[in-house]
Formats: structure tokens, sequence, C-alpha cells
């Protein structure tokens, strides 16, 4: 108290008279800060706590069913579906925005390349000697899609050929896919928080192949699977006729019983054809450095059943597959052919579309389409008119 008079003493009566305001200032200052304090870890605390549960809510059931519902939209839960087609290929371009169209899907046309008219200084390092022209240039549309998913914000990319097939109840089989793959038993990671809340089909891989014409699994790792009842496979007879797909399954412990009836998700390791499949971004990545910045050989499809059984890039293989190739049986069903290569058979078209075949699926998108626009106006016009004459009126139609 003497400090505080002494204090009082020295500044004086004028100055005096401020100390109580100034006194004041600081009490209120204490307490304002005091307060704030409180408020911000209790607001610290509420976001803790919101996380927690947010955390618990995006592993229920109800979640994880809307997640799969997005395989229902345009994209079948990807960021987008590109097919890659050469320029020239309007005919099976036609096709895919009719088939698209039907199927309640979207797609955007990345352009094919012409392997001969690729810079020599633009070729890969390592390429075989026998590596056709067209093969380079199928690499190359391939690298694009790649490079179209970095160049973007999307998380995947659905990539198709020009020539395929679906079953009719495609995105049906995707949802349940997604459901698979949010209950994995064969992920090698639990999925973030991100994934849970934002990918249907989850982000621990590079490539999800939906639409391999032959695969096999790792014999090392024949355990590594997932299985599930899927209406929608086709029957036991259907896959017999590939005997690859057929062997396959067996290998990895299904019988015949099941055969027709099940479906199976495994590590990728043998796969032939790029017909349909998913990336992520770090698969992009990883394709991008493995197929293009070290080096390529021959086919896009070989390097990358090779990156899978050599462990350079991880994939999933879908079995039987979603997808599969169209064939008309004639010199249209590839552009992977120099022309004069006698494997294109002497005839263009082949059976035709309306005559075409699929493997692997039960079911053909195409052939219910097919049938789905078939008309007979002047047939509907008649019973109009039958209709009408019974009718007592003077009015005109």
């Amino acid at each position: 108290m003497k400090t505080v008079r002494a204090i009082i003493s020295k500044m004086g009566p004028q100055k005096a008279i401020l100390l109580p305001a100034l006194l004041l200032a600081l009490i209120i200052s204490f307490v304002f800060l005091q307060s704030f304090n409180s408020a911000d870890l209790s607001s610290s605390s509420t976001v803790s706590s919101a996380t927690k549960n947010d955390t618990v809510e995006l592993q229920s059931v109800a979640h994880k069913e809307a997640l799969a519902k997005q395989a229902l939209n345009s994209s079948l839960g990807f960021g987008e579906i590109v097919y890659i087609s050469m320029p020239e290929r309007t005919d099976r371009q036609d096709a895919m925005s009719l088939l698209a169209s039907f199927s309640g899907i979207k797609l955007k046309l990345i352009p094919g390349v012409r392997g001969s008219e690729m810079s020599p200084k633009a070729m890969p390092d390592g390429v075989h000697p026998k590596t056709r022209p067209s093969e380079l240039g199928c690499w190359r549309a391939h690298v694009n899609a790649w490079r179209y998913l970095l160049d973007s914000d999307m998380d995947t990319l659905l990539i198709f050929e020009d020539d395929l097939d679906w079953n009719p109840n495609l995105k049906k089989t995707m949802e349940t896919l997604s459901l698979q793959m949010q209950n994995s038993k064969i992920r090698l990671t639990q999925p973030s928080d991100y994934e849970r809340a934002n990918a249907p089909y989850g982000l621990d891989w590079d490539v999800l192949d939906i639409g391999s014409c032959k695969d096999s699994g790792n014999p090392e790792f024949k355990d590594v699977s997932q299985i599930w009842n899927d209406p929608d496979v086709p029957d036991i007879e259907v896959i017999k006729q590939n005997k690859l797909v057929y062997d396959s399954l067996h290998a990895f412990g299904l019988t015949d019983a099941d055969i027709g009836k099940k479906r199976l998700l495994a590590p990728a390791y043998m796969t032939v054809c790029t017909s349909a499949y998913a990336i992520t971004r770090q698969g992009a990545e990883r394709l991008l450095m493995e197929m293009s910045y070290i080096g390529f050989r021959n086919a896009v499809d070989t390097d990358m059943s090779r990156a899978f059984r050599e462990g350079r890039v991880r994939g999933y293989m879908l079995t039987p597959p979603a997808i599969s190739q169209f064939r008309i049986g004639g010199a249209k069903d590839t552009d992977n052919r120099e022309p004069g290569d006698p494997r294109l058979g002497s005839s263009m078209n082949g059976h035709g579309n309306l005559h075409g075949y699929s493997a692997n699926l039960k079911g053909s998108a195409r052939k219910s389409m097919v049938d789905s626009m078939k008309l007979n106006n002047w047939e509907d016009y008649k019973q109009i008119k039958s209709a009408k004459l019974t009718e007592v009126t003077d009015e005109s139609w």
C-alpha cells in the first residue's frame, strides 16, 4: 500500500486521476482474454469430438450404401469415363455414343494416335524392334489418357477402348463391386477418412481392371481374394468357353457349383487386354513412370501385365469381367494390325453389328439396346385407326 501511495505521490495530482481508469482497462482486458481462451478450448474440444463422430459415421452401413450409389451415376462412380478411338473410326464412335446414351453414362473421347506418325524423338526407351507402329500408337493414346487424369482435379478415371459391350445391369454390378471394395478383406492399408467419404472404390490401388479378356492370379497368393454372389455373372457354360478364366476361378478355390454364380476380386497378376480399366492419380503417376519415363517394350497390355507380375504396379482384377470386347468377325474388329495382315481376314464387316458377339457376359447391352429401339410406326397408326373406326364421330383425327 505504501508503494502505491509513493507511486501516486510521484505522478502528481493530474496524472493520478487517470490511474483508476487504467486499472479498470487492465481488468477488462484480463477478463476478455480468459473468456476467449476458454471459448477456444471449448471449440477445439467440439471439433475433435465432431471429427471422431464423423469417422464413426463414415464407417456406417448407411454411409457405405449411399457412397456405393455413386456407381449408378453417369460416370459409374469414377471421376469421368473416357474412351480411346482412332479419329477415322466414326463407326465405333457412333456405336459407343449410342451405347452410352442407352446405358445412362457419359463418355469423353480421347483421340487414338497413329504410331507411324510419331516423331522418332518421342519414342520411349527400350522399344522392341518388332513392335508394330499400331502398338506404339495404342500405347501413346493410353499414356495420353493417364496424363489427362493428372492434368485434372479428379481422383480416378475409367478408361474404355471403343469396341465394348457390357451386361445390361452394369450399374448394379458396379454398385455391388463398390460395396465389396469398401468392405475389402484384401486391402493392405486401412482407408483414410477422405477415402471413406469420397471414393466408392477406395484409393488403395493403381489400376482396377474390370474388362480383362483373360486373367490369372499369382500362384503364391491364391488365398488372397474376395468372392461374392452376383446374379449377373454369366452361366458356367459361357465361362467355360474362356478356358483361362475358367481355370483361374478354379485356382482361386471356386468349384463348378460356384462358377456362374460368384464374382471374384483379386490382386492383378496376369491380365490380357486394356479394354476397360480404372486408374487412380497414384496409378497414373506410376504407369507414366514405369511405361514411359523408364521405357516401354511392345504392347500396352503386355507391359501393364508385366508390371503387375513384377510387383511394380498395384492393381485389382475382376473375374469374370464386367465389360467385354464386342466382335463382328471382320477386319473392322481391330485397328492394331497393319493393312494386309492375314489375321484380319478378307471380310471387312464380318457378321455386322446385329450379329456381333461378346464373351464372358450375361446378356448384352448392345442387343438389349437394339431390342428396346425397335419400332413399327405404321402398325401403331393402324391400331389407332382401328380404334377410331369403332367410334361414331364426324371429327377428324
